[in-house]
């Protein structure tokens, strides 16, 4: 019985509240909800008639969006993303009460919170402590800043809970009542409140992305919106910020001067950029920013639309706990599942908690595979989610595609889990519909792939590196045979056009073979018949008819029969007297061609070995036909030699690489670069990062490097060459080091983009010699 390791990682459901910024009622009703559920601190709320809107569902990726309000223009904006609906989980969020139940939260709530950790030393020591709620008037100035930096339930009329009460039996809550004019009493800096249960033992997970996430006070005014929700999506991104207020600036001496002396204290031990409190405003407020909180020093953080694009502000993915499970393998070997238990789960997991949704982020590791067949963590694509959940958990709506996770809804009660792979054809194919193109795996694909497979994977076809096993393969028609001695000796021969020789790979390992002992052509030659792609017979001559013909092994008998003219006669001298022969056979034996297919096979195994990651699932494939979905749209019809999917560092999108492949002597066209170059252009901008790989398997000519160049633009890198130099070697850039002078290393996408870069089309030293055929 096969197991994975599976880590899962259980945190709270990621709301975005969609609101008209006009509609005020709606924000703070929005706030209240928040402060109902365990992690509702980290739900963004989103104005959609502000031209950051989008910008702000992208970088938070939440996983639902509900809308508060009666605005028509709401549901249009939900229509958008459709991809993020779950029908579990209703717009208002709680089922009303039944009978004598009373309602019910369809997301973790507090009241989880305190059943879970009732018997938790920590929560008696917070509770002996004191919890303090605190209270206002609505008609004062500042009530809204209250009702975001302290928490306020909703009345149990609007959601049939009464939280109120259920937090008072839990932690014989104490008002602390805030007077209409008055300064804000220290008092309540030094308690936990309504607004600290509902972010209460919830840590950032390694996986998000770092961004601005400096600790201090927020500069604003009370009395406008933008700065009222500003503040309260900056903390949803987990940054611990303080109100201090434009207009009211007395009122908050008293907790300015604790707070600032509790943060300065926390920070002193930090680097020069870290060590200093922060000052966030709206870049207008910035130049009064110092005046009204006094000399510091400070760390001034301006804010704008600009601050929600990605490479700012970085929201914190939150969670409640990680859980490693043994999950076992099932089903077919090409498309498994996995199956595995939810044990120690935290949170309350009693049964009348099961209508409550939360998310267990699933990362998978350990399974067979190479990314060529089969994957468990799809690219993180939104528009995806239904076709993973269809095909991954049979849910349409259940799934949510994260980096480096897969993100599941699950309800509290739940107990165990039972994903499905999603095929690398069909997650490819999914993926070029993004882009506007019908793909379809052409006949030169279904070649690649079976080579690839009868060689035993990706990481198989590393015998290929060897220009010898090539120029065999190439020598040698599929009804040509050829003697051992012959193969051997091609093997181990210079390539008269290249200059690589055997030499050069005697430390490859192929195989499994003895430690400090060399590869020898041999050991190649019987590597390659084993995989199946030579199979062994003999020449033997008709009598009758002189002519010879090939039998293969398991049909050779003393008494033969001639294929050619049907007499029988007795082949025992021949058989005797000669050596075994050798056809090319398998996949490689369908077509001459079919060698063209080698090119491929290495571009795809050199990717795997060097860019794959053991926290990321990369996928590969070869040879996919495109055709335009709307046939008008000016896309063209052409083919990708190759798509792989890979995991991109510095970006928080996926990587998709698509290429042409060309064996020594091929030539790369305008036509190709064209082709290339819209099919790059139509994949969306904001889900992809596009690569377009030219792969040679012998030097570029110099037309050639310009054609490549012109894939490039002023300020976007994406074009990748490589050549036999960097195909042959196990690492890219082995053979580089001498043209450069130091050793070169590429990991990513990106890396190789920036290589090709400085090594093609920037002026070379004249030591460094030519890089293309003269």
């Amino acid at each position: 019985m096969e197991t994975a390791r599976v880590d899962i990682v259980y945190r709270p459901l990621r709301i975005a509240f969609a609101v008209r910024s006009s509609d005020l009622d709606s924000v703070r009703a929005a706030v209240r909800y928040c402060h109902c559920f365990w992690g509702g601190r980290y739900n963004p709320i989103v104005l959609i008639d502000r031209p950051e809107a989008h910008r702000l569902m992208e970088l938070f990726r939440p996983d639902i969006v509900t809308s508060v309000g009666n605005h028509a223009d709401l549901a249009i904006f939900e229509g958008r993303y459709a991809s993020l609906q779950n029908d579990r989980v209703p717009a208002n969020l709680f089922y009303p009460p039944h009978g004598s139940r009373e309602g019910t939260a369809t997301v973790l709530d507090v009241r989880n919170l305190m059943v879970h950790r009732r018997d938790d030393p920590e929560w008696k020591a917070m509770v002996e402590h004191g919890v303090r709620v605190a209270t206002w008037d609505n008609a004062d100035p500042l009530a809204d800043v209250f009702l975001m930096q302290f928490g306020q339930f909703p009345a149990q009329e609007a959601i049939g809970i009464d939280y109120r009460r259920s937090l008072d039996q839990a932690t014989q809550a104490v008002n602390l009542p805030i007077a209409n004019g008055d300064p804000i009493p220290s008092e309540i800096t030094q308690y936990p409140g309504i607004s600290h249960l509902s972010r209460y033992d919830l840590t950032p997970h390694y996986s998000a992305r770092a961004g601005w996430d400096y600790p201090g006070f927020y500069l604003g005014s009370a009395a406008n919106i933008d700065d009222l929700v500003m503040f309260w999506n900056l903390r949803a991104c987990g940054i611990q910020l303080a109100w201090h207020d434009l207009q009211h600036p007395a009122r908050f001496d008293l907790v300015k001067v604790d707070y600032e002396a509790r943060l300065r204290a926390s920070l002193a031990g930090r680097d020069d950029f870290h060590n200093k409190p922060a000052i966030w405003c709206l870049d207008a407020n910035r130049e009064n920013a110092v005046a009204a909180l006094g000399d510091g020093p400070w760390t001034i953080c301006g804010v704008s639309e600009a601050t929600w694009n990605g490479h700012n502000v970085s929201p914190a993915k939150m969670h409640f706990g990680i859980e490693s499970a043994l999950a076992v393998v099932g089903g077919p070997s090409q498309l498994p599942n996995l199956s595995f238990a939810l044990k120690d789960k935290p949170f309350a997991s009693d049964p009348w908690f099961y209508q409550q949704r939360l998310m267990a982020s699933i990362s998978v590791m350990g399974v067979p595979g190479d990314g060529s067949n089969y994957t468990f963590t799809p690219p993180c694509v939104p528009e995806l989610n239904e076709f993973a959940g269809r095909k991954m958990i049979l849910d349409y709506d259940g799934l949510r595609l994260e980096p480096e996770h897969v993100g599941i809804i699950i309800d509290a009660a739940d107990v165990d889990l039972r994903i499905g792979a999603i095929s690398i054809p069909t997650l490819i194919e999914r993926i070029f519909a993004l882009a506007g193109f019908q793909a379809k795996l052409s006949g030169s694909g279904l070649i690649t792939r079976q080579l690839i497979t009868s060689m035993g994977g990706l990481d198989g076809v590393r015998a290929f590196k060897i220009s010898g096993v090539r120029r065999l393969i190439k020598s040698f028609g599929p009804t040509h045979s050829f003697s051992k001695n012959d193969a051997t000796n091609k093997i181990g021969s210079k390539d008269p056009d290249t200059g690589s020789t055997f030499a050069d790979h005697r430390r490859l390992y192929i195989e499994q073979r003895g430690a400090g002992t060399d590869l020898t052509p041999p050991m190649v030659f019987t590597h390659l018949v084993e995989k199946g792609l030579f199979r062994i017979g003999s020449d033997l001559r008709c009598p009758t008819c002189q002519l010879s013909s090939w039998t293969p092994l398991d049909s050779l008998k003393q008494k033969a029969t001639c294929p050619l003219c049907g007499t029988a006669f007795d082949a025992t001298r021949q058989l005797v007297e000669s050596q075994f022969a050798y056809r090319r056979t398998g996949v490689l034996g369908v077509e001459r061609n079919a060698a063209g297919a080698i090119p491929v096979a290495m571009v795809l195994q050199q990717l795997y070995v060097n860019l794959r990651s053991t926290f990321h699932s990369d996928g590969y494939g070869a040879s996919y036909d495109l055709k335009p979905i709307d046939p008008g749209g000016g896309l063209p019809v052409c083919e990708t030699d190759l798509v792989a999917l890979v995991h991109e560092p510095r970006s928080s999108m996926p990587a998709v690489i698509i290429g042409e492949c060309k064996d020594a002597g091929g030539a790369i066209d305008p036509i190709d670069i064209e082709h290339l170059r819209q099919v790059a252009d139509a994949f969306p901008k904001e889900r992809f990062v596009v690569y377009i790989l030219l792969a040679k398997l012998s030097a570029f000519t110099p037309d050639e490097i310009e054609l490549a160049k012109s894939l490039n633009t002023q300020f976007v890198r994406r074009v990748i060459l490589l050549t036999h130099q960097e195909l042959e070697p196990y690492r890219f850039y082995e053979r580089r080091k001498d043209a450069v002078g130091k050793d070169i290393y590429a990991s990513s996408a990106y890396d190789l983009a920036e290589t090709t870069h400085r090594l093609y089309f920037l002026p070379q030293p004249t030591s460094a010699g030519p890089v293309a055929d003269s």
